[in-house]
């Protein structure tokens, strides 16, 4: 009797672990909101003619974050091609109107920070950026082309 009492003891608290652990990993985003769908997008940055890899690049939002602020950021692979990413890797970017910025950093493989601009600041405010983006709802993955920045 005391065997079968500790058996069922112990399968309840495997369920409810279970349970737990399904409803904790749910589909959230920032600080466990809801997720919010969002959009591929994807593009390729050239600075001064040539491909730009490892170039960092991020849309924010304009007017603001909201709120539950969400962050849209990309790293170019060696040949310029990025694809933004709000959850997970490639994911896109939610509904919204964008400024993007870039910043042209290095990555320490000793500490794995990201830092310093090759292009001294120029396209990493947004509010001097001239590359927009918006996005809306149920649209196609969004290709932006070829963005040209230069060092100039």
């Amino acid at each position: 009797m005391g065997s079968l009492y500790a058996l069922n003891c112990c399968r309840s608290i495997v369920l409810l672990f279970t349970i737990f652990w399904v409803v904790g990993c749910g589909p959230t985003g920032p600080q466990g909101a809801p997720r919010v769908g969002t959009v591929q997008v994807k593009g390729t940055v050239i600075v001064d003619g040539a491909p730009a890899g490892s170039l960092q690049v991020a849309a924010v939002a304009k007017g603001g974050a909201g709120a539950v602020p969400m962050n849209s950021t990309a790293l170019t692979a060696g040949n310029g091609t990025f694809s933004l990413s709000t959850y997970e890797s490639g994911d896109g970017v939610p509904p919204g109107d964008y400024t993007l910025t870039f910043v042209w950093g290095e990555m320490n493989l000793m500490n794995g920070q990201y830092s310093g601009d090759k292009l001294e600041g120029k396209y990493a405010d947004a509010a001097k950026s001239e590359v927009t983006l918006t996005i809306t709802a149920g649209v196609e993955p969004k290709d932006l082309g070829t963005i040209e920045l230069s060092t100039q």
